[in-house]
């Protein structure tokens, strides 16, 4: 599942969530309370909700998968940048409020449906003739109908906030401050580091001791000189040519009996 496709769950889901209860509110209630007979007005409300049941159901569905896939993919941003795991903390507590609201408004639906054609004044308004089981499911109604939209909103909000977080003015500073504040993910880093260091002196140490040993300094010796010198009976010419008294000499590096 690519990331486009999960982001798309996540923001359409929570859209149709939180669109969808704003219009029940403002418009599908209100419609039924224009009704003529008051027999009609509970039915047309609960009748609204039934057939948006289904496609309420599958963008709540939407956004909690696409919720869990963006968990997944960005669990690196939550443990490590400073104010992500706050932020998907109470991403998540809304999200478990927004979902207990709907199973909540399903309920009293439900409810209102059973109760069949009573006369009420609207579709969250008891009337004169309505009995009081009916009138304390419209009066948890009424609250519910706002408290839907409230925190379905309060979703889209905190994704905007999550959306600002993967900036990059907001990842690097983020992440810096993040793994500074956390020990247990920086200290194993800088021992990593410490070993590599002194691992890569010891190296080169071992290396200069066994350059020393392996390959010693050649020694170097004085040639002699080019003239020959006279030892006891001999003389040692440098090169073929003639001994100091003019007579041939013998070729370099043989030895002769001097003349007198």
């Amino acid at each position: 599942m690519s990331h486009t496709f999960i982001h798309f769950l996540h923001d359409a889901g929570a859209a149709a969530w939180f669109g969808g209860s704003l219009m029940g509110a403002t418009s599908l209630n209100a419609a039924a309370a224009e009704l003529d007979d008051p027999r009609q007005r509970a039915r047309a409300s609960t009748a609204g909700w039934s057939r948006w049941a289904p496609v309420n159901a599958a963008a709540v569905a939407a956004h909690v998968v696409g919720g869990a896939g963006l968990l997944l993919t960005d669990s690196h941003r939550v443990a490590t940048q400073e104010g992500v795991g706050r932020s998907t903390a109470i991403k998540t507590l809304a999200t478990g409020a927004a979902l207990g609201t709907a199973v909540w408004s399903a309920a009293l639906n439900r409810k209102m449906a059973a109760a069949g054609d009573v006369p009420v004044r609207g579709a969250t308004e008891p009337g004169p003739g309505t009995p009081p089981d009916v009138a304390k499911t419209q009066q948890q109604l009424k609250l519910n109908q706002w408290i839907n939209p409230l925190v379905s909103g309060a979703i889209i909000v905190l994704g905007a906030w999550h959306e600002e977080q993967q900036r990059t003015s907001q990842v690097v500073p983020g992440v810096v401050k993040g793994v500074a504040g956390r020990p247990a993910i920086l200290l194993p880093a800088l021992a990593a580091t410490a070993v590599g260091v002194l691992a890569s002196r010891r190296s080169k140490s071992s290396s200069s001791a066994n350059g020393a040993t392996a390959y010693p300094s050649p020694n170097l010796t004085t040639m002699p000189p080019a003239t020959g010198t006279t030892t006891t009976g001999t003389t040692t010419s440098a090169s073929a040519g003639t001994s100091a008294d003019g007579t041939a000499a013998a070729p370099l590096g043989t030895t002769g009996p001097t003349t007198a």
